[in-house]
């Protein structure tokens, strides 16, 4: 009875030594936001997040600026890959696939701050269709045409208001209720494995919606709608995930349309005298 009361007392004051053994002190990495290395910078994009591996071991998705904890010291990989909110959306992050991550070696000392400035630019194998020419502000720009019948109301590129030098603008009032827009066609994949994703900047006072018009072989067009815009207060730069809708078209040829109606509340009535749209940088992107 002794010697079990002696053993019993041994494993108490073993775990009590194990319960003081200390915390581990962690480092602390700061990530400040990406530096963009591409036409209009990082004012251009809207990197969001930062999706962080340090020596292999992925530590989470943080909004950037982050202070984040790291349990390493010495010599350390730092991978960090730029994310976006796909669709516009908070609950949807999401890397970014055509910006470059950004790779570094620190020494980390703990419980030091270590701050690290991550670089992007587009992958090198990045396939931009309209690269020169969807900003509308060079010798020669993206096509457009006008598609709701109605003459008298059409597309303008203007400086006025513009996000840089020139933007679209497209209005629609009681007497005009109704703008439709269309790029020129673009050739597109259509495998779920090579994403397409369209960027651009939209200003604008009323919702307008993003339909995906897909051309058959005989002409034939088959129209998916992609995406509602609200209205915004300014400028907003958004990263839409075309891929879902190119692999149900089937097809190789594809336009973008644009179109606005004026809004009606639920008893018909318009819910405001006139709207206007802006957009700018339309820029799509795949490999």
């Amino acid at each position: 009875m002794k010697k079990r009361i002696q053993y019993l007392v041994f494993l108490l004051l073993l775990g009590a030594a194990a319960c003081d053994d200390p915390e581990p002190i962690p480092a602390y990495l700061r990530i400040e936001p990406f530096i963009v290395d591409e036409k209009g910078g990082a004012g251009w994009q809207k990197i969001t997040d930062g999706w962080l591996y340090v020596n292999n071991e992925f530590l989470g998705a943080y909004t950037l600026p982050a202070t984040v904890p790291v349990l390493a010291e010495g010599e350390s990989d730092i991978v960090l890959f730029p994310g976006v909110k796909e669709n516009g959306i908070v609950y949807t992050p999401n890397i970014y696939p055509f910006l470059a991550r950004y790779e570094t070696t620190v020494n980390l000392s703990p419980p030091g701050e270590t701050v690290i400035q991550p670089r992007t630019e587009y992958e090198a194998a990045a396939i931009i269709p309209w690269e020169e020419r969807g900003d509308f502000d060079g010798a020669s720009d993206l096509q457009l045409i006008n598609r709701d019948g109605d003459t008298t109301t059409s597309y303008v590129l203007t400086t006025e208001g513009a996000y840089a030098g020139k933007s679209i603008r497209m209005e629609v009032d009681t007497a005009h209720t109704l703008i439709e827009i269309a790029t020129e066609k673009v050739t597109l994949p259509t495998s779920a494995a090579q994403e397409v994703w369209l960027e651009l900047h939209h200003n604008n006072d009323m919702p307008f919606t993003l339909i995906l018009l897909s051309i058959t072989p005989s002409s034939t067009e088959f129209a998916q709608a992609v995406y509602l815009f609200n209205d915004t207060e300014d400028w907003n730069k958004i990263y839409i995930n075309l891929t879902e809708f190119l692999v149900a078209s089937l097809q190789e040829e594809h336009r973008l349309v644009f179109r606005a109606s004026l809004p009606k509340d639920e008893k018909g009535n318009y819910t405001q005298p006139a709207g206007k749209v802006m957009i700018d940088n339309i820029r799509l992107v795949h490999f």
